[in-house]
């Protein structure tokens, strides 16, 4: 069975970016554990879900994915080394990695989409200008950009999409 680690920010994750790929991923027979800074996370729209504490002491080798909601709450993470170095651990054991909306970002800070083509939500005509500031490819007309093991989504809209293809990457 095909494990995957989920990461949301304390507050303001979109739901359905999280409740469809989780949904997606337990109906394809993967287990998914959820992680936050605290014990009960909320969406932008209420939806509250119940966490385990992140700490140094995950194991990347327990996990085949990790995967990260998006919502404005996510940039939350973008300082949280603990996160970054478990990111930085999952893309050096070519491990899957994916991001929705405004959590593309994340991977764009920690050097993760250098040289990678992604996607991600341009909310404030800025994405394109990380990008670039990073090494990275915007692909503005893509829902969903897959580069080697790394998938990102343009917003909720392309959740489903992402979920899909996110699993046909762990199965490869």
């Amino acid at each position: 069975m095909k494990k995957i680690i989920i990461i949301l920010p304390k507050k303001n994750f979109r739901d359905l970016e999280y409740i469809v790929p989780k949904a997606f991923f337990e109906k394809n027979n993967c287990q998914t554990e959820t992680f936050s800074e605290k014990k009960i996370s909320i969406g932008r729209f209420g939806y509250e879900t119940n966490n385990q504490i992140l700490s140094e002491n995950i194991l990347v080798k327990n996990f085949d994915g990790i995967f990260f909601p998006g919502g404005l709450g996510s940039l939350d993470l973008i300082k949280n080394q603990i996160v970054k170095n478990l990111v930085q651990e999952f893309f050096e054991q070519n491990k899957i990695i994916g991001a929705i909306c405004a959590a593309p970002r994340l991977l764009l800070s920690w050097g993760i989409l250098n040289n990678k083509k992604c996607t991600g939500h341009n909310w404030d005509q800025n994405f394109d200008f990380l990008c670039k500031k990073n090494n990275a490819f915007f692909e503005k007309n893509a829902n969903v950009v897959i580069d080697d093991n790394i998938i990102t989504a343009n917003g909720p809209e392309a959740a489903e999409e992402f979920a899909i293809n996110f699993l046909k990457l762990l199965n490869k």
